[in-house]
């Protein structure tokens, strides 16, 4: 096995253990307070979730910010090109199955004393079969998000579950979910990526024609099926003439793994060479930017509510503040300002905590607008008032004394 063959595969998990310790550090600044969310700010599952709110409102749903949409953008690019290698180099969740498929393998080849892709080989059939199950989870968590505008899979996701450390949609059984799909995988490798995972299915159909791919070279081949016992998702790399598969991550494993050199490379049809593998983290990574810097160019709102049209000359004041963080924070936010004469419109950007507000400067002030926010907030529920619901932080980018 040579060292050049390796260097990509090291390189990717060095890479998944930065993203994995990135997510941990956002969920522990957002259990402290002290951060905005961006373990889920950043998920572009987000954006799928929120794609039918946006298309017939306008606004985003539940909690999702515009990195959702641009960075789904972004991944669905790179499916285009790279297949699902967000997968195997980027998703934390994959990372960690990946780990726990390893430890099957260790425990396999404990017991049998040979290499085997995981402690239990599923049948080819019955694979492709279970592989299907992903399609009615993403049909339900989309159906139900259109109709209730929250994320309701979060109580089920073990992305939110696992980096929001116990975030506010966790239940008890939320985590006897994560510790049954953590079993599952060290017996079936990469069995929540394989057969239930909603972002995994989204983005087979254009990993299918994504246009990198393993190709392997029958003459230097010699069956020794090292390829097929390396792949994370138990694909038959040591038959195919191009790995086509929509479920191939290009983790690389089998290329690594490989110990005839030639037999096994990258190729783009395009191309008459072979393809660096340096060519997918490269594009991942251009990608993310820009799905970053896209996200952060745009301004999509989560909740508007116009009031009263404004007759003269208008202004509009930017704010942060702290209790914005959903459509429904957002919207119990807007209705403080409804007795305030002279607010003509509020806009809110949950993921961002932010809120602006229109408002004609003869006939109320900044001031008068963020008492109305901070004041008291009416629970329905209970017929009571909760105070410190929402706090002012900054207007105009300026921090508010007190």
């Amino acid at each position: 096995m040579s060292r050049g063959r390796k260097t990509p595969v090291i390189a990717r998990r060095i890479t998944q253990a930065g993203v994995l310790g990135l997510a941990l550090y956002s969920g522990v600044r957002a259990l402290a307070g002290t951060g905005s969310g961006g373990f889920e700010r950043y998920c572009p599952f987000g954006g799928l979730e929120t794609a039918w709110s946006m298309a017939t409102t306008g606004h985003l749903s539940c909690a999702t910010g515009e990195h959702n949409i641009t960075l789904m953008a972004a991944l669905f690019v790179a499916a285009l090109f790279v297949r699902k290698a967000f997968c195997s180099w980027v998703c934390p969740v994959g990372t960690l199955e990946e780990w726990l498929a390893g430890l099957g393998r260790a425990v396999a080849l404990f017991a049998r004393g040979r290499r085997s892709p995981g402690m239990v080989d599923v049948p080819r059939r019955l694979d492709a079969a279970l592989r299907l199950v992903r399609l009615p989870v993403l049909a339900a968590i989309l159906v139900a998000t259109a109709l209730t505008g929250e994320l309701v899979f979060r109580a089920y996701d073990p992305y939110y579950i696992l980096f929001s450390l116990g975030g506010h949609d966790v239940r008890p059984w939320s985590w006897a979910i994560v510790a049954c799909l953590g079993a599952a995988a060290v017996v079936v490798p990469m069995a929540w990526c394989r057969y239930l995972c909603p972002l995994g299915l989204a983005l087979w159909p254009l990993s299918r024609v994504g246009l990198v791919a393993v190709e392997r070279d029958g003459a230097a081949c010699t069956s020794c099926r090292a390829c097929d016992r390396a792949c994370p998702h138990s694909l038959s790399v040591s038959t195919a003439g191009r790995v086509a598969f929509g479920e191939c991550t290009l983790c690389l494993e089998c290329t690594s793994a490989c110990p005839t050199p030639g037999a096994l490379g990258l190729r783009t049809p395009v191309l008459e060479a072979r393809t660096s593998p340096w060519v997918v983290p490269a594009l991942l990574v251009v990608l993310a930017l820009a799905g970053t810097m896209g996200g952060s160019a745009v301004a999509i709102p989560s909740f508007t509510r116009d009031f009263a049209p404004i007759a003269g000359p208008a202004r509009t004041v930017t704010m942060v503040v702290d209790g914005i963080r959903c459509v429904d924070t957002a919207k119990s936010a807007g209705r403080q300002l409804e007795g305030v004469a002279g607010v003509g419109r509020f806009r809110a950007h949950a993921s961002r905590h932010g809120a602006s507000v229109t408002y004609d400067p003869s006939r109320t002030s900044v001031g008068e607008i963020v008492r109305a926010l901070e004041s008291p907030v009416y629970d329905g529920d209970t017929g009571q008032y909760l105070f410190h619901q929402f706090t002012v932080l900054e207007v105009d980018t300026r921090p508010v004394e007190r």
